[in-house]
């Protein structure tokens, strides 16, 4: 699990289910406790409330799409990433909860100096903050972003621009979610 930032909980990643019987059991998308697809279990166990379990769905666009568990900039809520499908999980409440804005996530970074985790797709960053959602990008690219360098105001990568047929580089201000470089608008 990444602790970049503080949380008011204990997680903790299983090898199986121990069975619903022992903790409630919350399966994502959807907090049902009725079943739910093959993922990332968890056991969280708030500082104030009652511990659980959830199992966190695959996601189904690639099988290269990345997976962890994320302390946020909220201190009581998770976020679960599992085969590229993301999860942001109210840890005392587990019934609220919402799914990243990126599919698949191909990258999670934290950066403590802005206060937020950031998230890439194919395509595009979005950041979420300590009250959820701060920003998404425009289209970077048409494919293959990648990040590759994170500072305390700025988030660099590259891409593929299909129409140019080569690749392209971008900044990102992390305050803002506005982009220097890329592809043209479209």
């Amino acid at each position: 699990m990444d602790t970049t930032f503080p949380s008011s909980y204990e997680c903790r990643e299983l090898t199986s289910a121990p069975g619903c019987r022992t903790l409630p059991c919350y399966y994502y998308p959807g907090a049902s406790k009725e079943g739910g697809r093959d993922g990332i279990i968890a056991e969280v166990r708030p500082d104030a409330g009652q511990p659980w379990l959830g199992s966190f769905a695959f996601g189904r666009v690639t099988p290269k799409g990345v997976s962890g568990m994320f302390a946020t900039p909220d201190p009581q809520a998770l976020c679960v990433v599992a085969r590229g499908a993301g999860y942001w999980v109210r840890v005392s409440d587990p019934e609220v909860w919402e799914p990243i804005a990126a599919d698949p996530i191909t990258d999670v970074r934290p950066v403590a100096a802005q206060g937020i985790l950031v998230f890439a797709d194919y395509t595009r960053l979005v950041a979420y903050g300590e009250a959820g959602l701060r920003w998404r990008t425009k289209r970077l690219t048409w494919d293959d972003l990648k990040i590759t360098e994170v500072q305390d105001e700025f988030i660099t990568g590259e891409g593929w621009d299909a129409p140019a047929n080569s690749s392209v580089s971008f900044r990102v201000s992390l305050a803002t979610g506005e982009h220097e470089g890329g592809i043209p608008d479209v």
